[in-house]
């Protein structure tokens, strides 16, 4: 199976960031993870890295400074459409946050918290199309 060259989270629940990196880790599908606490340290982070985007990112909605979908909107003004694949991964079951996420084209998947191994399937599925063996 392809591994990702980095994995980026971008979420202010550190406890949360911690399972998450536990479980990626555990999957083995990349080396690197980097965490940013919200949308303002994330666009800061992806303007500095233009030349090496992360080709997946793990999106919070409710985070403080900038949240998930005004991270998206500066995302696709930034012309970054299609250069990494997103999933959402937050708290938030709300319709109307599912509905508004499936109308960005680089967002593969909506998660909800907590993290598992079963959702990280899910989510290898979006980014891989496939499940990865053994984990």
């Amino acid at each position: 199976m392809a591994r990702l060259n980095y994995i980026l989270i971008v979420d202010d629940d550190e406890a949360s960031n911690l399972i998450t990196r536990l479980f990626l880790e555990k999957a083995d599908v990349t080396d690197q993870i980097h965490v940013r606490m919200n949308g303002v340290e994330a666009v800061a982070f992806i303007m500095q890295h233009m030349n090496a985007l992360p080709e997946l990112i793990l999106l919070d909605i409710n985070m403080p400074l900038m949240d998930g979908f005004e991270f998206l909107r500066r995302w696709k003004a930034n012309g970054l459409t299609g250069k990494s694949k997103i999933v959402m991964y937050t708290s938030s079951g709300r319709e109307a946050d599912i509905a508004h996420a499936k109308q960005y084209e680089d967002v593969v998947a909506y998660i909800e918290k907590p993290m598992s191994m079963a959702k990280i399937n899910q989510l290898l599925d979006a980014v891989f199309g496939q499940h990865r063996s053994g984990s």
